[in-house]
């Protein structure tokens, strides 16, 4: 018996994840909100994100002279960026003013941010409807360390709660 993608979707919405937008520098700059992220190796350091092929992030990830793309990691006050990267609502103003950190990818950094890490592409894997891109974290920092992270769970978005 095969599971529907309908299905596979209500299934790993179980799994609580933390919420990214990845952003990318071509000719104009481009997110993508994704929850399809996971560190891979520490030594070399290593990420992966998954990027659906109907979107215009992978057409610009599959082009000649992207080198690379940032993972934002989105804090709770950054809802808006989730949905505004996901196509579910647009954002009032521009989110790409905010950019506030010159990395070497030149993919923008929202200040607002948990944290980034600025990547170049190391290794691309096609499969199914997606490809699964390793990118080898050139820099990083935190941006605000004490903000709460975004959480996604059960197609709703949330925060985690920590017991101090």
């Amino acid at each position: 018996m095969t599971v529907s993608p309908d299905r596979l979707r209500e299934l790993t919405g179980t799994f609580a994840t933390g919420c990214t937008v990845v952003t990318i520098e071509d000719e104009q700059r481009h997110g993508l909100t994704a929850n399809a992220f996971s560190s891979v190796s520490l030594d070399p350091p290593l990420v992966l994100v998954c990027v659906d092929h109907e979107t215009k992030s992978y057409d610009l990830l599959e082009r000649d002279g992207v080198e690379g793309f940032t993972v934002n990691i989105l804090s709770k006050a950054q809802q808006d960026l989730g949905n505004h990267f996901a196509d579910i609502e647009k954002a009032e103003k521009n989110p790409f003013e905010t950019r506030t950190v010159d990395v070497d990818t030149h993919a923008p950094v929202f200040e607002a941010d948990l944290a980034y890490l600025d990547c170049t592409i190391s290794a691309a894997h096609e499969e199914g409807d997606h490809t699964i891109y390793v990118g080898h974290v050139e820099s990083g920092d935190t941006c605000n360390p004490d903000a709460d992270p975004l959480a996604f769970y059960q197609g709703e978005w949330g925060s985690v709660v920590t017991d101090d």
